[in-house]
């Protein structure tokens, strides 16, 4: 969801994928700024990309429209000269210039895990699969989603960090998953008005309405929509706890992007004091909480 134009005049400019993030996607433009400075281009293509990726899906009619969108970022990325074939869009552009090269680490194939291009792979794969107008089946299907998509996401972003171990890795894809479970939950609204619904069709069912209701919204009083997000922040525990397991043993490098946890754990107690409402005004008005995630930089952790 965009946000209001609150820079400092007197601020030095954005870069153009910075500028997309900033609007798009406020959580992870405040984690980047609190990224080591050689590398936070590199994060702002990987999240631009990111960014513009979950808007595909709200933006077309049909899903083989959205296919040949996604289709454009995957020429891009398989590009043998993917500077030349993202000129003219500065996202892709910055994705080219910026976070290929980072995310090419030489050693990478002597380590456990998918090669950061192959990530970028998981994240498409993962949208062309998220064109489906149909919800999740269940908690494991949206698990999934969130896995391909924010899993993915931060898993790469620790590659480009230099977190290339497999404790560092698997820390990141949890607290990734984490923060893009608690991420759908609070986009529940906005997808709504698109005639979607992205929470598990087999809990708001138990509750008495299936996501054609909710969507037609005859469930006024949100009580399948609080029962879906109940499933979905109780995926979220789950993330976070097997994150908690790796992160002791994860490299000091991968912490910028492990704050996704930080992130994922406001959105969990804001909206359990919301009793799962996603419409609620504390849930609609969340924002990153940078004095927390300033302290955590400063301190190391």
């Amino acid at each position: 969801m965009g946000q209001t134009d609150d820079r400092d005049p007197k601020a030095p400019a954005l870069s153009p994928a910075a500028d997309v993030v900033r609007r798009l996607d406020r959580d992870r433009f405040v984690l980047t700024l609190m990224a080591p400075p050689a590398r936070r281009e590199a994060l702002f293509g990987l999240f631009a990309l990111a960014a513009e990726l979950a808007q595909v899906a709200g933006r077309v009619r049909e899903p083989l429209m959205g296919v040949m969108r996604l289709q454009y970022w995957r020429d891009v990325i398989e590009a043998a000269d993917p500077i030349a074939a993202a000129r003219g869009n500065p996202v892709a552009e910055a994705l080219a210039v910026h976070t290929l090269p980072a995310l090419a680490v030489p050693a990478l194939g002597a380590r456990p895990g998918a090669s950061g291009p192959t990530l970028l792979h998981e994240l498409l794969e993962a949208h062309v699969n998220d064109l489906t107008p149909d919800p999740p089946a269940d908690g494991a299907a949206l698990r999934g989603l969130a896995f391909g998509t924010a899993g993915a996401t931060v898993e790469a972003a620790g590659l480009v960090l230099g977190a290339t171990d497999a404790a560092s890795r698997a820390a990141a894809r949890h607290v990734g998953t984490a923060w893009g479970l608690v991420a759908l939950v609070r986009a529940t609204p906005v997808v709504i008005r698109q005639g979607r619904l992205r929470l598990p069709a087999d809990a708001t069912r138990a509750a008495g309405y299936d996501p054609a209701a909710i969507v037609a919204g005859r469930d006024t009083e949100r009580s399948a929509i609080r029962a879906g997000v109940r499933a979905v922040l109780r995926l979220a525990d789950a993330e976070l706890a097997q994150a908690r397991a790796f992160r002791a043993e994860a490299a000091r490098c991968a912490r910028p992007m492990l704050r996704h946890g930080t992130l994922a754990e406001q959105g969990l107690r804001t909206l359990r004091r919301a009793d799962g409402d996603p419409f609620d005004a504390r849930v609609m008005r969340l924002r990153p909480p940078t004095g927390r995630l300033l302290l955590a930089s400063l301190v190391g952790r």
